[in-house]
C-alpha cells in the first residue's frame, strides 16, 4: 500500500513538474495581434512578457533632431537631464546652464515634448567595454 503511494504521488509530482517545463517552452508569437513584429520574450510561471518593436509613428523626429545636435555639444547637461529630467523646470539649474535656458526658450516645442515624454531624449549610455 505504501509502494502504491509513493507511485501516485511520483507520478503526480512528475505532470506537475513535465506541466512547468512545457509552459516555458511554450513559444511567443511571431507578431502581436496589430501586426507588430515580436523583437522577443521572456516567459516565468504563467508570465509571458513580449517585446513589441518600437512604434516612431508618434515620436516627432524634427524635435529629436533638434534637441540631438545641442546635445552633442552639451553631453553634461544631456546626462544630466537623461538621469533627471525635471531639471529643464529648475531655476537653479537653468541660471548655472544659459546655454540650456536659452535653446528651451528657442525652442518650446522641444522643451515640451521632454515634459511630456522624456524617456524619448534620453539615450541609455553605454556599459563599460561597450
Amino acid at each position: 500500500m505504501k509502494c502504491l503511494r509513493f507511485v501516485v504521488a511520483a507520478i503526480v509530482f512528475s505532470a506537475a513538474w513535465a506541466g512547468q517545463v512545457l509552459a516555458q517552452l511554450t513559444p511567443a508569437p511571431v507578431q502581436t495581434p496589430a501586426g507588430v513584429p515580436v523583437l522577443g520574450s521572456v516567459t516565468q510561471g504563467n508570465t509571458t512578457v513580449v517585446f513589441e518593436a518600437a512604434n516612431p509613428s508618434d515620436i516627432d523626429s524634427q524635435t529629436l533632431r533638434t534637441w540631438d545636435s545641442f546635445a552633442e555639444d552639451h553631453e553634461d547637461i544631456a546626462r544630466a537631464l537623461a538621469f533627471k529630467p525635471s531639471l529643464i523646470d529648475d531655476e537653479r539649474y537653468l541660471s548655472r546652464h544659459p546655454d540650456l535656458d536659452h535653446f528651451l526658450e528657442e525652442h518650446p516645442d522641444v522643451r515640451a515634448a521632454m515634459e511630456s515624454d522624456p524617456g524619448n531624449f534620453a539615450a541609455i549610455p553605454p556599459r563599460p567595454g561597450e
